[in-house]
C-alpha cells in the first residue's frame, strides 16, 4: 500500500484553510498569526476604522492607494511571502500602536485578482475582524480560560464553545488562555479519524520503505512527513466556527499538554517507553523505532511552535532552536495592567527519570522562582500562574491506585500530587507562600487537564497571610469524566506529602463541559465564573466564586 500524504488524506473531516489568530497584545504592539490557502506574498493591513469600498478588487489599486482612499495610514502594511515550508503560516508583529485602541485588520494580496485568486481580501472580507490593545491602566478587566478541545470525542460537537464565545463577548474579555490539549493526536476511538500513534503502527512498514536510503532512515524527509501529519491535526481541530470566532478577535495565550504530543508524554521511563513502542511498532527494530519516535517528538514541537507558540510572547525559541529539545523555552510571562501572569509548561522538559524537577526541569524552575521576586510580582496584590495540570485536584488514594494500573500510571505521574513530584511541588510552594506572605497577597493557579471544573483554597501554617487558590476548568469540548469520578475529587484536608499546607474544597463539577471567565477588580481582587451548558434550552449555568 502506498504511503498516504497527510496533506491529501481523505478522512471525512474538513480542514482549516485561511484563518487568523490574535496572539499576544500589549499597550503598543500586537502579534497576529495567519494561515492562508495559497502560497505567495500576502499583506497584513490594519486601520483604526473599518475599510470601505470594494474589498474584492481594492478598486484595482495598490494596497497603499486603497488605504489612502479610506483615509488610512499607508504605512500600516506588513507583507510576507507565505511558503509551504511553514504550512502557509506566519506571525506578523505590529508595533507603534496606541493604547486601548481597536484596530481592524485584513489580509490582502498585493497582486491583482486572477483566475487562481479571485479576490484580493482573503481575511476580513466577509466579516470585520479586530483586536484592542491593552490600556495603560487596567484596574478592572476580564479574561477567559479553556482547555481540552476535542470535539471528535463527542460526535463532532462544539461542546461549550458557543456559550463561551457568547459570554466572552458579553463580558468584554481582554484576552483568553488556552491551558493545554488544544488538539488530541492520540486517544481517538473513531474509524473515521486516526490516532497518530496507531496510524504509525499500521503504516510503519510503508513509512520505513519510503524513507529508507542506503541502510538508514532519511531523517529530514521523514521529519517533514511527520510534521505534515501533526499539521493535519491542528488544521482539523481548529476549523470549528465558534473557536475561530474567538481566535480571530480576542488575544490568545496558549500552552500545550501531553495530547499535542502523545498521551502521558514524559511520564514513562526509558524501559516503559520501549514496552510501549514494542506494542505500537511490533518490536521490529528498537533502534529504528526510537528514531521514528524521536522524529515524531521533533514534529510535535515544530508544529506546536508553528501553530501556537509563535504568537505567544517571544521566549527566544524559534525554528533554529527547535531541533534541540533541551534548548527550547516554552514557558513565558506577561502583565495585564498591574497583574503579572506566568504560564508554566509541563511537557517540553518533563522526564520522570530526572533526579529532580521532573515536571518543569531545572531551568524553568529557576526562571519561575526568579520571576516571583521581580518588581512587578512583588508590587502586585494579585498574581496569576497557569499550570496545565492542577496542583490540587484528585484524592491521593486515587493517584496511588492509578499508579498500580499500567493504563493509568502515566496519568497519575503527570500530577503534581504524585509522590515522584512532591519535592518539586513543595519547593515551589515554599517560594510562593514566602513571597506572598509579607503583604498578604494573592496568587491564583489556573489549570485544565482533568476534564472537571473545581476550585480550592490553599493555606500554609508558616505563612498565614498568603492567599493561594487553585481554579480548574476542563474540558471545553472533550467529554467530561462524569458523575462517577466525583468521589475521587479531593475534599478539604492536608496536602499529601506536605504537612504544612492545608487545602479547602470550594467547588467541583465533573459532569459537564465547561469554561471559566475571571473578573479582576481594582487590580487586587478576583472572582471566577465557572460555566457549563444546562437547562432545557442549553443556557449557561454559572457558579461564581470569590477568591478571597
Amino acid at each position: 500500500m502506498a504511503l498516504v500524504d497527510p496533506r491529501d488524506n481523505e478522512y471525512d473531516v474538513s480542514k482549516l484553510g485561511s484563518a487568523s489568530i490574535v496572539g499576544h497584545v500589549d499597550t503598543t504592539s500586537a502579534r497576529v498569526w495567519i494561515r492562508v490557502y495559497k502560497a505567495g506574498p500576502w499583506s497584513l493591513v490594519w486601520s483604526e476604522t473599518p475599510l470601505t469600498g470594494d474589498l474584492n478588487s481594492l478598486d484595482d489599486k495598490t494596497i497603499e492607494q486603497f488605504l489612502k482612499s479610506n483615509a488610512g495610514n499607508p504605512l500600516n502594511i506588513k507583507t510576507h511571502n507565505f511558503d509551504v515550508k511553514t504550512d502557509l503560516t506566519h506571525t506578523f508583529d505590529i508595533a507603534d500602536l496606541t493604547p486601548n485602541t481597536t484596530y481592524y485588520y485584513y489580509l490582502m494580496s498585493p497582486k491583482l485578482a486572477s483566475k487562481s485568486m479571485w479576490r484580493r481580501t482573503e481575511i476580513g472580507f466577509q466579516k470585520r475582524l479586530s483586536f484592542t490593545t491593552m490600556a495603560l491602566s487596567m484596574p478592572n478587566f476580564s479574561f477567559g480560560f479553556y482547555s481540552c478541545h476535542d470535539p471528535f470525542n463527542d460526535h463532532n460537537s462544539e461542546g461549550a464553545w458557543p456559550l463561551f464565545v457568547s459570554r466572552a463577548f458579553d463580558a468584554n474579555i481582554r484576552f483568553a488562555i488556552g491551558g493545554g490539549d488544544q488538539v488530541y493526536v492520540d486517544c481517538q476511538d473513531n474509524k473515521f479519524f486516526p490516532d497518530a500513534w496507531e496510524w504509525l503502527q499500521d503504516n510503519k512498514d510503508d513509512l520505513i520503505a519510503t524513507y529508507w536510503k542506503d541502510g538508514i532512515l532519511d531523517g529530514p524527509n521523514l521529519e517533514e512527513y511527520l510534521r505534515n501529519l501533526y499539521r493535519w491535526y491542528y488544521r482539523v481541530y481548529w476549523k470549528f466556527p465558534h473557536m475561530q470566532e474567538l481566535f480571530s478577535k480576542v488575544p490568545q495565550y496558549m500552552v500545550w499538554d501531553d495530547h499535542e504530543i502523545m498521551d502521558g508524554w514524559g511520564s514513562h521511563t526509558v524501559a516503559e517507553r520501549l514496552d510501549i513502542l514494542s506494542r505500537y511498532f511490533k518490536a521490529d527494530d528498537p533502534v529504528v523505532d526510537q528514531e521514528i519516535v524521536d522524529a515524531m517528538w521533533l514534529a510535535a514541537r515544530q508544529t506546536y511552535f508553528e501553530y501556537a507558540h509563535s504568537h505567544n510572547p517571544p521566549t527566544g525559541t524559534d525554528e533554529k532552536v527547535l531541533k534541540k529539545a533541551d534548548d527550547c523555552i516554552w514557558d513565558y510571562n506577561f502583565i495585564k495592567g498591574k497583574n503579572p501572569f506566568y504560564v508554566l509548561e509541563l511537557r517540553g522538559h518533563h522526564d520522570v527519570e530526572k533526579p529532580r524537577n521532573r515536571l518543569l526541569g531545572d531551568a524553568q524552575v529557576e526562571r519561575f522562582v526568579t520571576w516571583l521576586k521581580t518588581e512587578p510580582v512583588m508590587k502586585s496584590r494579585l498574581v496569576f500562574v497557569v499550570s496545565p495540570v492542577p496542583f490540587v485536584h484528585w484524592r491521593s488514594i486515587v493517584l496511588t491506585a492509578a499508579s498500580l494500573i499500567d493504563s493509568f500510571k502515566d496519568d497519575a505521574m503527570d500530577e503534581w500530587d504524585h509522590p515522584t513530584n512532591h519535592d518539586e511541588r513543595n519547593y515551589l510552594f515554599e517560594e510562593i507562600f514566602k513571597v506572598l506572605d509579607a503583604d498578604g497577597r494573592t496568587l491564583v493557579f489556573i489549570s485544565g487537564d482533568v476534564h472537571c471544573a473545581a476550585a480550592f483554597r490553599l493555606q500554609h501554617r508558616n505563612y498565614r497571610k498568603a492567599n493561594v487558590f487553585q481554579v480548574t476548568s476542563s474540558a471545553i469540548s472533550r467529554m467530561p469524566v462524569g458523575l462517577t469520578a466525583s468521589p475521587g475529587i479531593a475534599k478539604s484536608g492536608t496536602l499529601s506529602g506536605n504537612d504544612n499546607i492545608q487545602f479547602t474544597h470550594l467547588f467541583s463539577h465533573s459532569v459537564s463541559k465547561n469554561f471559566a471567565i475571571f473578573h479582576v477588580t481594582d487590580s487586587e481582587s478576583v472572582t471566577v465564573d465557572l460555566c457549563w451548558p444546562g437547562g432545557t434550552e442549553g443556557e449557561t449555568v454559572v457558579k461564581t466564586i470569590a477568591l478571597k
